[in-house]
């Protein structure tokens, strides 16, 4: 049985000994469930990836846009712009499992670019 990527432990030294440093890829992370995605981000990063979820770069501009603008800011409105924005840097897409109607359209989004999308974190960490 495969475990979940949000329990799966990653031994660093022995995935760095045969990550190349030209292998880095920056990997974006998508799914529902943001622990599993902060897990597996943890993961990556330890391997050498730079792994980037766009919730960390949509939460402090949807705080901000909430207390401009009296709550009248929509949500999508900003982390999916970023999703699309970032996928447009990454190198490809881990898909973290769940339910989540956004990252099935960045995974399908994805893929008509041409980007590779994991649905696995060791198949991420296989490459």
């Amino acid at each position: 049985m495969t475990p979940s990527i949000a329990h799966t432990r990653v031994q660093p030294n022995r995935i760095q000994q045969a990550l190349q440093p030209s292998e880095t890829r920056m990997l974006l992370i998508a799914g529902g469930d943001v622990r599993a995605a902060e897990a597996a981000a943890l993961s990556l990063f330890s391997a050498g990836h730079i792994p980037v979820m766009a919730e960390w770069f949509a939460f402090p501009l949807i705080d901000l846009a909430f207390t401009k603008n009296a709550g009248t800011v929509g949500v999508n409105e900003i982390v999916q712009p970023i999703s699309e924005r970032l996928l447009a840097r990454c190198d490809a897409v881990v898909r973290i499992p769940g339910p989540s109607p956004r990252a099935d359209e960045l995974v399908a989004l994805a893929r008509g670019r041409g980007l590779r999308v994991f649905f696995s974190l060791e198949e991420a960490l296989a490459g």
